[in-house]
């Protein structure tokens, strides 16, 4: 038997009670992290600083923190206890994938939303910047929209297109056509 057959049923052990005990220990330090750093931003941010010590503390905040608690966290966990997390959130979040294929509609779709979204977004404010009031008074609004719209037609357009995208950031990729 192959251990690509092995492997789905191994993928969620339980792990022993002593490996329990340290794993949630470990999402309990690597939740402090988060909250310790996400709780101490409004705090920074009512202070009287310097904008730029503010903007710095929170950088640190924001994605320093959680980083550092992690690193404490995996020490706590150990390898196996964190492969095992990263298995465990996985499996959650597998239903939430794109398929592999889509339809020839869906893809026409996604395609549309795709470039459209793109085009509209880079020369719109160029082309248009005074037709549209109500698009200068919500323009964060506007540009957040977009960019859901964006990431939501990357779903429609399936898993193979995430393929696609992921061969533009790499210079050995070539495309090969069906006949």
């Amino acid at each position: 038997m192959s251990t690509a057959s092995k492997q789905p049923a191994e993928m969620l052990d339980a792990p022993d009670p002593a490996q329990k005990k340290r794993l949630i220990i470990g999402v309990l330090v690597w939740a402090a992290g988060w909250a310790l750093g996400l709780g101490l931003v409004p705090l920074v941010n009512g202070s009287d600083l310097a904008d730029g010590l503010k903007a710095t503390i929170n950088g640190i905040l924001l994605l320093g923190f959680p980083k550092l608690f992690l690193v404490f966290a995996v020490a706590i966990m150990g390898k196996p206890g964190f492969a095992y997390l990263k298995r465990l959130i996985a499996s959650h979040f597998k239903r939430f994938a794109p398929p592999a294929t889509v339809s020839p509609l869906r893809y026409r779709i996604g395609l549309i939303m795709f470039v459209s979204l793109i085009v509209l977004g880079s020369i719109g404010p160029y082309i248009a910047p005074d037709a549209l009031p109500t698009l200068q008074e919500n323009r964060r609004a506007f540009a957040m929209a977009g960019d859901a719209l964006l990431v939501v037609s990357l779903f429609v357009l399936g898993g193979d297109f995430w393929d696609k995208l992921r061969a533009l950031f790499i210079r050995e990729a070539r495309v090969v056509f069906d006949k």
